[in-house]
């Protein structure tokens, strides 16, 4: 009932105007809001929009080739996923369902994408899109997956999920929920499944090395999720990268000390890029939709 009366509260002074002694206007307006997509050179240099006519669009990622943009766009009504070519032509619309499809990538052949959707369920689940046959299949059936990504060899699907985890209140002040989250490793038909990880942290964002042997992500204690998402409590956040040998679970601890550090990704077999902050205020959504969209006072660094 208080929420349907702040609603209401909301909706009249937004339509409502206000009058002041010299009859000008006051009041309050909801405009769209909008995301746009840029394209720049390796440096930084050449920055451009990506498309001319561009609509809610985030959450992009090139194929493997590099031919191709994936990215999700609310331009037709719901989140669908799309494809484009770099220099902006090409638009194809890969997905179209009512459902919430987002985090879309591109297997490395180019033939099937591996994406997220709430379809079926109305929960997150990993599915992919056969992109000759146009057939769907869910590979999960688990809520709370996310962040799909492809082994270099497209055998595997490396992903974040909070499944089989507790939800737990932060503390005794606050109603407020929080869970662990692992990475996950399945095969590209959803068997296989493990996780190289530990159950009593919160991780997210992984990448494959490209031998395939390890998977980068980052990593950080499970109370810190609530504070890193609520910057104007100004405490500070730190995570760290780290990454596992699929294989046997062997951890590398590739940072320390404070900082938020997100979005790892390998350059080389010896480096590793990621996203970092090191004061307590970033706009970063950590997990799930809209994740891994950084501030512009955010730091791109290089662990060699």
């Amino acid at each position: 009932m208080l929420r349907r009366a702040l609603l209401a509260t909301l909706l009249a002074s937004a339509i409502t105007p206000v009058l002041s002694a010299k009859e000008r206007i006051l009041l309050h307006r909801i405009g769209p809001s909008q995301s746009t997509l840029f394209i720049a050179n390796a440096d930084g240099s050449g920055e451009r929009p990506l498309m001319q006519n561009s609509g809610f669009d985030y959450n992009a990622s090139f194929s493997a080739d590099g031919k191709w943009i994936i990215f999700t766009s609310e331009r037709d009504g719901s989140a669908d996923i799309y494809r484009v070519h770099a220099d902006g032509s090409g638009l194809e619309r890969l997905t179209d369902d009512p459902a919430y499809d987002d985090q879309g990538v591109l297997s490395p052949d180019g033939k099937q994408l591996a994406f997220v959707s709430s379809r079926g369920t109305g929960s997150a689940d990993i599915w992919v899109l056969d992109l000759q046959t146009k057939k769907v299949r869910n590979l999960t059936h688990a809520p709370g997956s996310f962040l799909p990504s492809w082994s270099p060899d497209g055998k595997w699907i490396a992903f974040s999920s909070d499944r089989n985890t507790p939800v737990r209140r932060l503390d005794a002040e606050r109603f407020a929920q929080v869970h662990a989250v692992s990475i996950y490793v399945m095969r590209a038909d959803g068997t296989g499944l493990r996780s190289p990880t530990s159950a009593s942290k919160f991780a997210g964002s992984p990448k494959w090395s490209s031998d395939g042997k390890r998977v980068v992500f980052y990593e950080m204690e499970i109370k810190d999720t609530y504070y890193a998402m609520r910057p104007g409590f100004g405490i500070p956040i730190d995570s760290q990268i780290v990454s596992v040998d699929v294989a046997t679970g062997a951890r590398q601890e590739h940072t320390s000390g404070p900082g938020l550090k997100v979005s790892p990704q390998f350059l080389s077999e010896s480096s590793i890029g990621y996203v970092m902050k090191a004061g307590s205020r970033m706009g970063l959504a950590l997990y799930g939709w809209g994740s891994g969209c950084q501030r512009k006072d955010a730091q791109r660094v290089l662990v060699t």
